[in-house]
This record gives structure tokens, sequence and C-alpha cells, in this order.
């Protein structure tokens, strides 16, 4: 299967391709700004959505398009990517000790249909 990836990602790009599927990087920007009261789940879904919706309308190819977000959520609060690497390790000894979620939303466009999921997961750090 061929499709597009929306999405810049070094990870998701590898999973693809331990997949075995053939894909195109097309990553557009979207904004990733959380909005005023919007759930954890909700949010990884928008996201995903909007990067798919982007990469579908910036490759113009009618392969599928797939868009991805993750997002790690502790004590009730979205965590976004680390600006850097004192950053990544303040929010690492924050997680230490703790249960937190990470959610991932993942949406496919494929023509007219679309297939998303949101993928919830406990992690013990």
């Amino acid at each position: 299967m061929r499709l597009i990836l929306a999405s810049a990602s070094p990870r998701r790009a590898e999973l693809l391709t331990t997949a075995g599927l053939e894909f195109e990087v097309i990553s557009a920007a979207v904004d990733e700004t959380p909005r005023a009261e919007e759930a954890a789940a909700d949010y990884v879904l928008r996201v995903a959505r909007d990067k798919a919706t982007a990469g579908a309308a910036r490759a113009g190819s009618g392969l599928p398009v797939l868009g991805a977000d993750t997002v790690v959520v502790a004590a009730g609060r979205l965590l976004g990517q680390p600006s850097g690497d004192a950053h990544a390790r303040k929010m690492l000894r924050m997680l230490s000790g703790t249960v937190h979620e990470v959610l991932t939303g993942v949406v496919l466009l494929a023509g007219s249909r679309e297939l998303a999921e949101v993928v919830r997961t406990r992690v013990r750090f």
C-alpha cells in the first residue's frame, strides 16, 4: 500500500517502514495549540485530522493520507514537545515515579472516507 505520511516525525516514518509500507512524507504546519476545555483525546484527534487534511491538500495525489499526533497527559496537564535538552530533562524528572497517559490520535483519509482512532496507553515511569 502506498500512502502519504502527513508528519515530519522520524518515529512515525520508522514505524511505517518497519510495517513494510511505501510512503511519501508531506508534512504540513498546523495549529497545535490546545483549545480551552478541550479534552486530551479530542485534542490529539483534531491535530491528527488537521495534519491529514493539510497533507492531502498539499499532496493532491489521491493517495491515502495518514496524520497522527501524540501527547503526554500528566496530572491533568497536556505536555507538549520539549523545547530542548534541559526542558526534556525537566519533563522526565516530573514524570519520574508517576503513572501518566500517552494518547495518540490517528486519522487516515482516503478519498471521502475517514478512519479515526485514539489510542490511550498508561505508563508507569
